[in-house]
């Protein structure tokens, strides 16, 4: 927080007080949009700090309890939710990256002895001498590697938890269509009521748990999400009108490439979870309950009912996360970035 604060100032002072023409006014604005918004998300994490624990710590107990069969499947989720997590917290990353080069860069194009002096995410200052200058630019791209990476690691908090719950939730299908299908049934000797029964419980009592972990989510990460998608749109505006007023200035079109990732990063794996929540109904349908007991038949129907409900992510349970909540916000900030272009 101390480490984005030391962003923040400078350029509310400049807006302030140094807004000289429109494209520094929207740099400005970028840049305050984009760290005030992941302090108040970084905020939020850290609030609910004690929940988001206890799901990680709930998650490890469900990989533990697999078998090698069942974590073959988890583990094809856990990969996605790495890829992505590392694909995300990579690119933020190159973004400082692409300031701290710019700057340098531009820095180097002036004269040895000219007094204005270029900063990656601070204005330009008119003067500032050696090596008080060179002490503060190192001081500064240390402070926005390490606010940039928290950032990104409490944006990715809610996609890695929504890919494990996606995860338990195919093992479950699987069980319910490999292990409990009419086919494997049928090929069984003996008495099978007692087998099926107990198979059954095991699918219903996982599910439970599992929805009660999407509760949990929900609850834990809805306003950071609701923060996200918003500050989101508006980051995604500005630094496209940047981009195309600024004759194609870099530094704008990484930050609309990132700001569209987040975005899609946490829309998908809610889009995703809510899928796979309703294929669990689908699954049922393949099992020979009706040929079990009044016990077997009564958890089918409450497997059923509870999968007619998708399992939902919302932001501040205002909007469902979804790819079609995806291309609403995008349309929204293309609109946005029309908008800005004109001024």
């Amino acid at each position: 927080m101390l480490h984005s604060f030391f962003v923040l100032v400078p350029q509310i002072n400049f807006i302030l007080f140094r807004n000289y023409n429109t494209d520094g006014l929207l740099e400005a604005m970028l840049f305050v949009t984009a760290v005030l918004t992941g302090q108040i998300r970084s905020i939020f994490v850290a609030v609910y700090r004690h929940r988001i624990a206890r799901l990680f710590t709930t998650c490890k107990e469900l990989w533990n309890q697999s078998v090698p069969a069942d974590r073959k499947i988890i583990l094809t989720w856990i990969r996605r939710a790495k890829f992505i997590s590392t694909i995300y917290f990579c690119a933020a990353n190159c973004l400082v990256s692409v300031f701290v080069v710019a700057a340098t860069l531009q820095q180097l194009s002036f004269p040895e002895n000219s007094t204005a002096k270029y900063y990656p995410f601070t204005p330009q200052e008119d003067s500032t001498p050696s090596p008080q200058y060179e002490i503060k630019f190192v001081v500064q791209v240390i402070c926005c590697f390490c606010s940039m990476s928290y950032i990104a690691a409490c944006d990715m908090t809610g996609t890695i938890l929504t890919l494990y719950l996606c995860g338990q939730l195919a093992l479950v299908k699987s069980w319910l269509r490999n292990d409990l299908s009419k086919k494997k049934y049928s090929q069984r000797k003996g008495n099978t009521n007692d087998d099926l029964e107990e198979r059954f419980k095991k699918c219903v009592r996982r599910h439970q748990i599992v929805l009660e972990l999407c509760t949990e989510l929900e609850n834990a990460i809805r306003y950071n999400y609701l923060i996200q998608i918003v500050t989101e749109m508006y980051i995604m505006a500005i630094s496209a009108a940047s981009f195309t007023k600024s004759s194609g200035s870099f530094r704008y079109f990484a930050t609309f490439i990132l700001s569209i990732n987040g975005l899609f990063f946490s829309c998908w794996p809610s889009d995703t979870l809510s899928y796979e929540s309703t294929e669990i109904a689908h699954a049922v349908y393949e099992v020979p309950w009706y040929d079990g007991s009044p016990l077997v038949k009564t958890m089918a129907v409450v497997l059923i009912a509870r999968s007619q409900r998708p399992a939902i992510l919302t932001a501040g349970k205002f909007i469902p996360l979804s790819l079609e909540a995806f291309s609403s916000i995008t349309s929204s900030g293309i609109s946005f970035c029309m908008l800005l272009r004109s001024l």
